[in-house]
């Protein structure tokens, strides 16, 4: 089936610091990135507006909405999913839930390019995901995970897409001959390109059946006083 590009995207991206938000009018791009610690719904909204204001759009306008699935913050992706649900059933736009791991793949590799995504999840974890980038799609070769550093094994080839908080968790600085990196994180504008070509060539998802690509049980951490 085919389907008409909206010309009016909307994108959040709150799996790490700092979230980010970006919106597409007509081809022009608008992006926002928050304060590290802002990532409430309480914050993304205002942001939102901000943006809706300098491109002369309102969110009824909206035809689509894009959010990343993460892996990443627990509490950033409750709240940048439930944002992107709400806004999809208030405005009547369309709904794409991609998880951010793959749409950091498809803007930072070439066509032909394999790579490993590394993210930094704390308590001396690691989420990790392999992909190739074809001409229009982005195959994966390797699911999101969970691992230490200690059982992270480098694929001969692959590039190695990282920011600065990831190569330091896998204890790859300084860099082992032979590797490349290129340097990504996460942000809405890469959610948007990858949600996009899903929506054009999938349809949009039902807002119930988009949630957070969590990998491991949740800890929270207790405050001493």
């Amino acid at each position: 089936m085919t389907r008409d590009a909206p010309r009016r995207i909307c994108a959040l991206e709150t799996s790490t610091r700092p979230p980010s938000i970006a919106l597409t009018v007509d081809g022009r791009l608008y992006l926002r990135e928050l304060e590290a610690e802002r990532r409430h719904a309480s914050d993304l909204l205002p942001a939102l507006a901000e943006l809706l204001e300098e491109a002369g759009c309102s969110a009824r306008e909206l035809e689509l909405i894009c959010v990343g699935t993460g892996p990443g913050s627990y509490t950033g992706l409750r709240v940048g999913i439930a944002t992107a649900q709400g806004l999809a059933r208030g405005t009547g736009a369309a709904l794409v839930g991609v998880p951010s791991v793959a749409a950091r793949a498809f803007l930072a590799l070439r066509p032909g390019e394999r790579g490993t995504v590394l993210i930094d999840a704390r308590a001396r974890a690691l989420y990790s995901a392999r992909f190739e980038r074809g001409e229009t799609e982005l195959r994966e070769l390797d699911p999101p995970r969970v691992q230490r550093k200690e059982g992270l094994e480098l694929v001969s080839g692959d590039i190695l897409l990282a920011d600065e908080d990831a190569l330091r968790a896998a204890g790859l600085e300084p860099l082992p001959d032979g590797v490349e990196v290129r340097r990504t994180r996460a942000r809405a504008d890469a959610v948007a390109e990858l949600a996009l070509r899903q929506f054009l060539e999938h349809g949009g998802d039902r807002p119930e059946t988009v949630e957070p690509l969590y990998l491991r049980p949740f800890a929270a951490t207790v405050r001493r006083r």
